[in-house]
């Protein structure tokens, strides 16, 4: 598989584009790099020595959402992956780019019967989207929708917790878990901060004063 002009093409494809008007540049180019590196890190800590399938978990991490922002827009990756990947890889090669593509949004129906390789991708792809990046996502989101800081804050504080669980329940493996749980600690801790500073207050106050 001619990995180094995959990436090139999924560069030509994504990176001087936006999925949606409130995102920045390239947003899905470079989602799709950061998944083929953490899926590759949970591979090797879920299936150590099982390096049989890493270009493929690779570039369908890169052309995952290439057709995002689109209806359906995993079932119609896939079909673009078809039209534009043969020339870099082989025909059993692109079958199972193509399958993880196909149905990396579908955590509920059929993960029973996915190869670990698709279970993979679906939780780098998940997990992509929280921590700090979830800081980054909700500013673009406010700012793109004219709310203020005080909206974030809300968010922050009552929103945003009651989606871990939903979230959370969609992982495919334990160690996965784990990742999220750190994250959403992660984020726990910023959203005390920053409704503290947002509202002008002073974060550790005590510990400053003694």
């Amino acid at each position: 598989m001619n990995l180094p002009a995959l990436k090139s093409l999924a560069s030509d494809l994504m990176a001087n584009k936006s999925s949606h008007a409130f995102k920045e540049r390239g947003n899905k180019y470079y989602h799709g790099q950061r998944v083929a590196v953490l899926a590759l890190r949970l591979r090797e800590l879920i299936l150590p020595g099982d390096g049989s399938h890493d270009d493929i978990i690779t570039v369908a991490a890169w052309f995952h959402d290439v057709m995002n922002g689109n209806d359906n827009h995993a079932k119609a990756g896939a079909v673009k992956a078809k039209e534009i990947l043969p020339p870099y890889c082989s025909a059993e090669e692109l079958s199972a780019i193509c399958e993880i593509i196909g149905v990396h949004d579908d955590r509920y129906s059929g993960r029973d019967s996915f190869s670990p390789y698709i279970k993979l991708h679906q939780d780098a792809d998940l997990l992509d989207h929280f921590g700090t990046f979830d800081v980054w996502m909700t500013c673009l989101y406010a700012i793109g929708h004219g709310q203020t800081i005080n909206d974030v804050s809300d968010w922050l504080r009552d929103g945003r917790p009651r989606e871990n669980e939903h979230y959370r329940n969609e992982l495919n493996f334990e160690i996965s878990r784990k990742i999220f749980d750190e994250k959403t600690e992660f984020l726990s801790y910023f959203t005390e901060r920053f409704c503290v500073e947002s509202a002008g207050g002073i974060w550790n106050e005590q510990d400053i004063k003694t």
